[in-house]
């Protein structure tokens, strides 16, 4: 009987926890002038081979719809990182890989092998486009080893810029410099232009010099290293704090003939509905009304439609 009682409360914190995010079905974005006509576009193939937290029929379905209405092509990717696998997909996304299942104390192990590695970094030389977003721990842990190899170093923590607010987004803007000048930005007319991305918590990495800096966090901002799945007993005030003014969270380069950007956040590019009360979390939070367009940017980019 207490092995039912056992059974039934992990399930239930299970749910629970799962509860916690959900997509939102209700966001849309008008989109006035779509990149390729329906379904013309290039094929973006979504990561779900990997435990990843955000996939195309899930949290990441508004991303994925943002895309379709852009002319893109959008499925869910659940084959080998190798060459025949990755023939047909024009971009990669991949998006919190290692992240469902894995236990929060360290160390967080790789979600990603080394013929993964290997051979996704084979594909972008050869002409692949991958989007790598990586958000809080354990996410950077498991995305660690794939990181190193692209040129990214990660913080396996959670980040935030000031001023610290219990429930909305840290604001990245142009006119303060924590948003870089790039084509993203500008996009493919005034009307598509971006000055400001809303982001909500997430990761800071630091990069090799073939990046452009698109993101950038500025003075006062942190990072902490949450140590309670390790040592219960530990107050909260005594989990590692790192000063992250500087670090990146988002970035771009060329590799070989294809394009890389990494984010260090998911929640920019979804729309979710988030905790008991279900609030906006994503591209469906009132201060991200820019979000969408930043997103389609980042497509835009890595499909080759913006230039440096």
């Amino acid at each position: 009987m207490k092995m039912v009682i056992v059974l039934f409360a992990l399930m239930l914190a299970a749910n629970l926890t799962a509860a916690q995010q959900v997509r939102d079905t209700s966001f849309r974005f008008e989109n006035t002038d779509p990149a390729f006509p329906a379904a013309a576009g290039p094929l973006v193939c979504i990561d779900e081979a990997h435990n990843n937290f955000h996939t195309a029929d899930g949290r990441y379905l508004a991303f994925a719809e943002l895309l379709r209405e852009d002319g893109y092509r959008v499925e869910g990717f659940g084959g080998e990182f190798d060459q025949t696998g990755l023939l047909d997909c024009s971009i990669l996304v991949s998006a919190n890989p290692g992240e469902v299942g894995m236990d929060d104390a360290y160390p967080h192990p790789s979600a990603f092998t080394r013929d993964d590695i290997s051979e996704l970094v084979k594909w972008v030389r050869s002409g692949g486009s991958l989007l790598l977003i990586v958000d809080h721990d354990p996410v950077p842990g498991a995305a660690a080893d794939l990181g190193v190899v692209l040129g990214i170093h990660m913080l396996d923590g959670e980040a935030e810029g000031p001023p610290r607010r219990l429930d909305g987004p840290d604001i990245f803007q142009l006119e303060n410099g924590t948003l870089i000048r790039h084509s993203i930005l500008e996009g493919r007319a005034e009307s598509e232009r971006v000055t400001h991305v809303a982001t909500f918590g997430g990761a800071a990495f630091h990069t090799s010099v073939d990046f452009q800096p698109l993101m950038v966090f500025g003075p006062g901002s942190t990072a902490e290293i949450s140590l309670d799945s390790n040592l219960p007993d530990f107050e909260q005030s005594e989990n590692p704090r790192f000063e992250i003014a500087g670090w990146l969270h988002g970035a771009t380069r060329r590799l070989g003939q294809g394009r890389l950007v990494i984010l260090g956040e998911a929640a920019m590019c979804t729309a979710q509905q988030s905790g008991t009360d279900q609030r906006p979390m994503g591209m469906n939070h009132p201060e991200a009304a820019q979000n969408p367009q930043f997103c389609l940017n980042v497509v835009h980019w890595l499909s080759g439609l913006l230039d440096d």
